[in-house]
């Protein structure tokens, strides 16, 4: 028999970014989901986060060591077959997440109906680390904050590139009613951008240009949060 909660894998594709990767197993360790692992891909170059890793030998973390040319999302694919997760969720190193994301996120499914593998934040909350400003964002399928059952995700693969390798993913899921929606929890993920994101400041931009400038109260205690 299953176990009520069964395992999550927290998939993290990193390289060389030990403070932002810090805070990324703190968000992870702090989980009230119990029954978790971190999983964390980096080049076999990578010194830094190996070293990391070696300090942080309470969280039950697997390594996972990559050819440096390998794209993000081989990268990504390759996590899903080694994890030991029945469930996966992303778990991108330059975010934060609250402690409650992994159950908020598994629960939604079993509140919803039948049927769903899946879960997604809509609403999440944007910060802008050369600012100094938070959003709350527009409504969105944010495919960053995606949990889902992982024989979907072996079903239909991350592409082989290093950017927009997820960007089919979503619609697979959400054709087959199979993604949960999550509209009403932004406080559960913080996306932030750094200067070193995938993805460059002007694409960053068209996200807060549709988003709600939060006032300055909010604004600080994300900025707390995130340790601008």
């Amino acid at each position: 028999m299953k176990p009520s909660y069964p395992l999550i894998s927290c998939i993290c594709i990193t390289n060389s970014r030990p403070k932002l990767l810090q805070q990324a197993i703190s968000c992870f360790e702090s989980q009230n989901y119990i029954n978790k692992e971190l999983v964390i891909s980096y080049p076999k170059n990578d010194q830094l986060t190996k070293e990391l890793i070696a300090s942080n030998k309470s969280v039950n973390i697997l390594q996972i060591e990559r050819d440096p040319e390998e794209t993000l999302g081989n990268a990504r694919n390759h996590a899903l077959y080694k994890c030991h997760g029945d469930y996966v969720c992303v778990w991108d190193d330059d975010d934060w997440y609250h402690s409650s994301r992994l159950s908020f996120q598994f629960n939604s499914l079993h509140t919803v109906g039948p049927g769903f593998q899946a879960s997604i934040l809509t609403r999440i909350i944007l910060y802008d680390f050369t600012t100094h400003l938070g959003y709350l964002s527009f409504p969105y399928n944010w495919d960053g904050t995606l949990l889902c059952r992982k024989e979907m995700l072996l079903q239909n693969q991350y592409a082989d590139r290093n950017k927009a390798e997820d960007t089919h993913v979503i619609p697979f899921l959400h054709s087959r009613k199979m993604l949960a929606q999550i509209n009403e929890s932004p406080f559960l993920y913080i996306y932030t951008y750094h200067g070193e994101n995938t993805w460059s400041y002007d694409h960053f931009q068209i996200f807060i240009k549709k988003s709600h400038l939060l006032n300055q109260e909010f604004i600080d205690k994300v900025r707390a949060l995130v340790n601008d």
